[in-house]
């Protein structure tokens, strides 16, 4: 019987953990040693190369490059091209990176693995979440499920530091390209997620932007184009990244590169660098406040501000926290690989419950069990269990018409933050007489204005016709991976119309997802 494992997919970094035989969390080192995997990848000739390997040598070759995927999950538009003209989505650039992985767990471990459960950002979408639930699957893994980060990173703070004393936390996590702050209450091995806030495309990768585009301007002051050069556009941005670490432990760095054969230097100060990415952290602190008004509390109630995330390394943020709140954020967890070991605790969970289930239950599904045949895992014991509920980070219902205004608006069903699994229903009506079906356009967000809204999918189903407008009652659910269920009630005939396939416009379709698993197996992957 394989391993498993639980799996943090960061958008520049990516880290992998399992718990002992011991009971014991381990992060597992990739092929090369290292507790992180860069999420970069190179297509170099007949060879892929994943992780730092592919970051260094993207300098050779940038247009083959591709890096901060993770932003473009649930992109339908998004294709990544390569030089020869191999077409890449988000689903199937994140699945190379966690074929990756997979290989070096396996070689690591000496064993295979089993299932997984991969991580998500709290203010992800529902089209985001069944894009990295594809990812998986694409790279060939067993996805028993998903895990918001602030909450992964909560459940190692519970194991390695949680107290019976009842604690009101705010978990501050700001990873490489995205951001979450989650408000959640610590009461004995009860974990309740309060409420999340934040912003999906808002991270480390913005505040190295700005370093980015100062010395894009400074130098074309000077007469030097680097955008117009794409090694030296790729060596900047880098650079970059090298320079916002640095201004961590140190007050100032340099930025030194050959722009066309010409050399060009910018001497980067802390000071000047808090004062660029000023407006970005102040982003962050906005999503505190609207955190914490959902929840009904403020800072004073809170017992703990922990930080999780590589980018809560710079003191820009830590200092900003602290002038903000008065609370001097925690680093009690490990901010690359905190995550990743939550997700391996959840993981044991969830293969408990695979366990229970009954063996025809798991032939339904389609997993190795036959009929009739016992499946016991021999799981490690923790020696306690933490369980939790998240909350729904956005308002999920369908685009409904206003009579009297005589125009479309997005009606709310499942409102945000409540906490999941959840069912919610509203009633409505055909439009017409003699409605023959039912075509429901499935939304996100919290505004009645379609501006400022997502439709996540389609769905579609037949109702009886009849002469006057027929009264349907439409419940959405969410479940534990916050992945949306639609059911319709005919309220006229008492009848259960059943469950509506939905079509998610921003996905793949099953098809895309097999013929994306069988093209990425066949890629020789690498981190050299």
């Amino acid at each position: 019987m394989g391993k498993f494992i639980g799996i943090d997919l960061g958008t520049t970094f990516s880290c992998m953990a399992y718990i002992r035989d011991d009971g014991q969390p381990e992060v597992i080192p990739n092929s090369t040693g290292e507790r992180i995997t860069p999420s970069a990848i190179l297509f170099d000739e007949d060879e892929t190369i994943v992780g730092e390997g592919a970051k260094q040598q993207s300098l050779l070759d940038p247009k083959d490059y591709a890096a901060f995927m993770k932003r473009h999950m649930g992109e339908r538009d998004y294709v990544m091209t390569t030089k020869s003209g191999d077409t890449y989505t988000p689903e199937a650039l994140s699945a190379i990176v966690l074929k990756r992985l997979k290989q070096d767990a396996e070689a690591y471990l000496g064993d295979t693995v089993e299932g997984v459960v991969i991580t998500v950002p709290a203010y992800f979408n529902e089209a985001q979440r069944m894009a990295t639930m594809h990812a998986g699957e694409i790279a060939g893994l067993k996805v028993l499920g998903s895990i918001n980060e602030p909450t992964a990173a909560a459940l190692a703070f519970g194991f390695s530091r949680g107290t019976e004393k009842p604690q009101t936390i705010m978990v501050y996590d700001l990873g490489g390209g995205t951001f979450d702050v989650t408000i959640m209450r610590f009461e004995g091995e009860n974990i309740t997620v309060l409420a999340t806030a934040g912003d999906r495309k808002l991270g480390g990768f913005d505040f190295d932007n700005k370093i980015v585009e100062e010395v894009l301007e400074d130098a074309k002051d000077q007469g030097i184009d680097i955008a117009a050069d794409p090694v030296a556009r790729q060596d900047l941005q880098l650079k970059a990244e090298a320079a916002k670490k640095a201004l961590s432990s140190g007050d100032k760095t340099k930025i030194v590169l050959n722009v066309g054969g010409r050399p060009y230097k910018y001497v980067l100060t802390r000071e000047d660098f808090d004062d660029m990415v000023d407006p970005v952290v102040m982003k962050t602190i906005a999503s505190m406040e609207n955190a914490c008004d959902e929840a009904g509390i403020t800072y004073q109630d809170l017992d703990k501000i922990l930080l999780v995330g590589g980018s809560t390394r710079m003191p820009v943020v830590k200092d900003m926290i602290r002038e903000e709140t008065g609370i001097t954020p925690s680093s009690e967890v490990h901010p690359d690989e905190a995550v990743a070991i939550g997700a391996a605790y959840h993981v044991l969970e969830l293969a408990k419950a695979e366990e229970k289930k009954k063996p025809e239950e798991r032939a339904a599904e389609g997993t190795d069990a036959a009929p009739g045949e016992e499946k016991k895992l021999d799981l490690p014991d923790v020696g306690k269990t933490y369980s939790f509920q998240d909350v729904t980070s956005h308002g999920i219902g369908v685009i409904a018409y206003d009579e009297e205004k005589n125009e479309d608006y997005n009606s709310v069903i499942l409102p945000k933050n409540i906490k999941v699994p959840a069912e919610y229903s509203n009633v409505y009506s055909t439009t017409v007489a003699f409605q023959e079906s039912l075509y429901l356009r499935i939304t996100q967000g919290e505004e009645e204005d379609l501006h400022y809204v997502t439709v996540i999918g389609e769905a579609e189903i037949k109702v009886p016709p009849r002469e006057t407008l027929v009264p349907v009652r439409i419940t959405i659910s969410c479940d534990v991976n916050s992945i949306i269920h639609v059911r319709v009630y005919d309220l006229d005939q008492n009848k259960d119309l059943g469950e509506m396939h939905i079509d998610r416009v921003s996905n793949l379709s099953e098809e895309e997802v097999k013929e994306d698993r069988i093209r990425i197996n066949k890629l020789d992957i690498s981190g050299e």
